[in-house]
């Protein structure tokens, strides 16, 4: 049964025991994972030598703009980053970010931390910005996001759950990345809380004008996040209308934000930088539909979830086990609590299954439905997990942290990536950059991994930590087999090679993945002379 007041707020039950770092039985609280987890967010940063990573950077070209030029266009900052930088949005002469500027703004105080350690903007500089960067936007809301998410889950399976929001989901790539998706994430599952979470009757109104403020800043960071948020607080104002006004109040000065930003850059609060791309293919692809977003398409909706590459549930198999946490979560949660747990992941999956780049090009799996993730994980954690969940935890964490650990940027097309892509770097000594490389190769190679199974051990206990390495083992056995019975085309093997010898600077790499008897292209070796031109700088590999 509900715990609270049953009137129009609806609000969740949550857990009184002691839950940070032991439970009321004595066994290790949910704090340990999140700990563990904020350890590799802060050991791994994936910033790759000569790899322009176009939706992050066009975000540090704005901070950059602001700081050091006190202007919103990024016309000067975007040419450290050289041509490649396709993330952009040209109006009168000038280049902007073609993003949403919520992320960026969040992220801001980031890159003002590393300025007097880092210095102005420079190929030297880069790294270290960004990286600050990201852990202001990024890891520090899914960090947030993980502390209400176990405040808010039954004791059953909170660990579980949190254990697989966080290292077994694309979550994780999305916290170690500027991208908006986790920030995103963050603010929906924030504001569904807010609105539909424990409170005294007294803070009803401030609380929805926080859901309103968490509302606007995640549509300020992704504008398609309008649709999820729509979907809350329709049921939320369902029958209790006057909730519309602090919900709209908290909401106001981020849509007064959007507007100004928008009028500065492109002369007109309703001009917004996707409909001005840059690049001709996205340009063409936002003049479809609403920015590019069509009506959802059967084809479409099943690639998101089953493509093998892209797939969100072939990342994340324990995604199967969804249905089975809303039928448990139904029986504890009230009506609109439930309602807008389902509505909200629902209406981000049929957004995008309206969208023709739906896969969102080098990317951890799906990477447009990050967002859905909390609403998708947090039934889990009413479920009674046994051997099976916890063997599909084991082959979510295998897949998601081999592909994320390794190089978070897998090009369309690697079936089963961690298997067809992310291994055979691993194997050739390759891992995302990490602060152990400063230390000891073997280390900056083993240790990111130990942490996901030192949180896995947390998570699931020794008793049941048998199913979960079964799990890992068969998911990434797959991955490797796979390959072998039905071989890479060799555009794809040239792909791996390319990026083992320039994000790398793996010598030689890839002339080794050509075609026995086959040069490497003129066209090839003319874009890896300019992309080792171009930042990040080096790294100690």
């Amino acid at each position: 049964r509900v715990v609270g007041r049953h009137d129009d707020r609806d609000p969740l039950p949550m857990a009184h025991d002691p839950w940070i770092m032991t439970t009321a039985a004595g066994r290790p609280g949910p704090g340990i994972v999140i700990g563990l987890f904020a350890l590799l967010a802060i050991l791994v940063l994936p910033v790759f030598p000569h790899f322009v990573s176009p939706n992050e950077t066009t975000r540090w070209a704005l901070a950059a703009a602001v700081v050091e030029e006190g202007k919103l266009e990024v016309t000067r900052s975007a040419r450290l980053l050289g041509p490649r930088l396709e993330d952009v949005a040209a109006f009168d002469g000038r280049l902007y970010s073609n993003k949403a500027p919520g992320a960026a703004l969040v992220a801001l105080p980031g890159y003002l931390a590393a300025r007097p350690f880092a210095g102005p903007p420079s190929p030297a500089s880069l790294r270290p910005s960004l990286t600050a960067m990201r852990l202001a936007g990024a890891t520090l809301p899914v960090l947030l996001l993980a502390l209400l998410f176990a405040r808010l889950a039954p004791e059953g399976g909170r660990r579980e759950a949190l254990f697989a929001l966080l290292f077994a989901t694309p979550l994780l790539a999305y916290a170690l990345l500027l991208f908006a998706h986790a920030l995103v994430a963050a603010c929906l599952f924030g504001a569904w809380a807010a609105l539909f979470g424990p409170s005294a009757g007294s803070a009803g109104p401030r609380r929805d004008a926080a859901a309103g403020a968490l509302l606007g800043l995640a549509v300020l960071s992704e504008y398609p996040a309008a649709v999820p948020a729509l979907a809350i607080v329709a049921v939320a104002a369902w029958r209790a209308p006057r909730r519309l006004l602090p919900i709209g109040a908290g909401a106001l000065p981020f849509a007064a934000l959007l507007g100004a930003y928008d009028a500065a850059c492109f002369g007109s609060p309703f001009r917004l930088s996707s409909g001005l791309e840059k690049d001709a293919a996205f340009r063409d692809l936002a003049r479809r539909g609403l920015f590019g977003i069509g009506l959802p398409r059967p084809a479409i909706l099943l690639r998101l979830l089953l493509d093998p590459s892209k797939g969100l549930l072939v990342l994340s198999p324990l995604l199967l086990l969804v249905p089975a946490g809303l039928a448990a979560a139904r029986r504890r949660l009230g009506p609109r609590a439930f309602a807008a747990l389902l509505l909200a992941p629902l209406a981000v999956l049929l957004t995008y299954a309206g969208y023709p780049n739906w896969h969102g090009g080098f990317t951890v799996g799906a990477r447009y439905l990050v967002a859905a993730l909390p609403f998708l994980l947090f039934p889990l954690a009413f479920l009674r997990w046994g051997p099976v969940a916890t063997f599909l935890s084991g082959a979510s964490a295998a897949a998601v942290g081999l592909t994320t650990l390794v190089f978070p940027f897998v090009p369309p097309g690697f079936p089963l990536p961690w298997g067809s892509f992310a291994a055979p770097l691993l194997a050739e000594g390759l891992a995302a950059p990490n602060l152990l490389h400063l230390v000891a190769r073997p280390l900056a190679l083993v240790v990111p991994f130990a942490i996901v199974l030192a949180a896995a051990a947390v998570a699931t206990g020794r008793r049941r930590l048998l199913p979960f390495l079964a799990g890992a083992l068969l998911w990434t056995g797959a991955g490797l087999l796979l390959p072998r019975l039905s071989p890479l085309a060799p555009p794809l093997l040239v792909q791996r090679g390319y990026v083992a010898e320039v994000y790398f600077t793996r010598s030689g790499a890839l002339e080794r993945a050509m075609p026995a008897g086959v040069p490497v292209p003129p066209r090839l070796r003319e874009r890896k002379a300019l992309e080792e031109t171009l930042p990040p700088t080096r790294w100690p590999f």
